[in-house]
This record gives C-alpha cells, sequence and structure tokens, in this order.
C-alpha cells in the first residue's frame, strides 16, 4: 500500500503513482486534495472513511471508478453520528446507498484468494531465470492439466495463508 498527500513532493507523489498503476501497490490512500486529477484506469473501488462535508466531494471521490462507462463500487464507512446525513446525500445526488454487513471469515478468505490470483495473473515473467532451470520446473508439472495445476496452487495457496490457524489446524487431526 502507499498514501500521497499534500505535505509530499511531487516526485514522491508521481513515484507512488506509478507504482500504484503498475500494480506493485495494490492500495493508495490519499487525501481529498491529493486525490484530485487522478486519473487511473480500472479501480475498481474507492473506501471513504466519513462522509465528506460536501456533496460535490463525494462525487469527486466516488468518481475516481467507473470512469468513462466502466463499473465501480464507491464504499463509504460511517460512524454513527453520519447515518443521519445519509438521506440527504441521496436526495440530492440522486443515488441510493446499500447497507453492508461486515464479511465473514470464509467470504474474507475467498477475497484474499481471488486477489492472490489477480496479482499472478499480472504478474510478468522473470527473464533472468535460465532457460535451464525454467526447463527442470516445467517438468515436474508437465503432466498436469491447467485444471489439476490450478488446484493444485490454490491448496497449496489456502494452506500457507492457513498455517497458525487454530480452528483449521484442528479440523485436519483425525480422530482416533
Amino acid at each position: 500500500s502507499g498514501a500521497i498527500h499534500g505535505s509530499l513532493s511531487q516526485g514522491i507523489r508521481d513515484r507512488m503513482m506509478g507504482q500504484f498503476r503498475e500494480g506493485s501497490i495494490a492500495i493508495l490512500v490519499a487525501t481529498d486534495l491529493a486525490a484530485r486529477g487522478l486519473d487511473v484506469k480500472e479501480i475498481s473501488y474507492v473506501v471513504n472513511y466519513h462522509l465528506p462535508d460536501t456533496y460535490d466531494t463525494y462525487v469527486h471521490r466516488s468518481g475516481r471508478t467507473a470512469r468513462a462507462g466502466a463499473k465501480g463500487l464507491s464504499v463509504t464507512i460511517l460512524q454513527k453520528e453520519e447515518v443521519k446525513d445519509i438521506a440527504d446525500f441521496e436526495k440530492e445526488l440522486g443515488i441510493v446507498f446499500s447497507e453492508f454487513k461486515k464479511a465473514d471469515a470464509q467470504s474474507i478468505e475467498e477475497n484474499n484468494a481471488l486477489l492472490w490470483a489477480k496479482k499472478i495473473f499480472k504478474t510478468k515473467p522473470n527473464r533472468t531465470v535460465s532457460e535451464e532451470f525454467s526447463n527442470k520446473i516445467k517438468t515436474v508439472f508437465h503432466h498436469l492439466t491447467k485444471d489439476e495445476l490450478i488446484d493444485k496452487v490454490l491448496s497449496n495457496y489456502l494452506a500457507q495463508t492457513n498455517k497458525g490457524n487454530p480452528k483449521n489446524e484442528d479440523s485436519k487431526k483425525s480422530t482416533k
């Protein structure tokens, strides 16, 4: 993750934006002022922490996603005292807010696995690996179908992310 705000030099902001655009930073936190004028393609969601002071600022924040006809999601994390303001935002902006409940552990795990898979998909091949070494690795997997390889890679990922989770470890123990 990275952050941009008005106190950073332009060079640092540019470097942070470059890392975000190329995918090495998955989450970018930005103040309203620093976010103005940002043009990044394929932002799937924006998370607002608190409602802004003005309707225009809300539109500007949420407008980072769903640009040029794309679809996107704007999520606003509210404090209890802000809930009363939602009706005014809906009326003024002609939008409807939907309430989302906190995700359960399985949904979070599945979402994290999808994010991991997308990160792998976007990964550029390492061209410094020797052909000999690459061929040795390919030989290990050559007999697997694409579906079998995906199943094994996903199982490996899930095993790695569940390490140290007592609930998952208990379910693997046999009952003798």
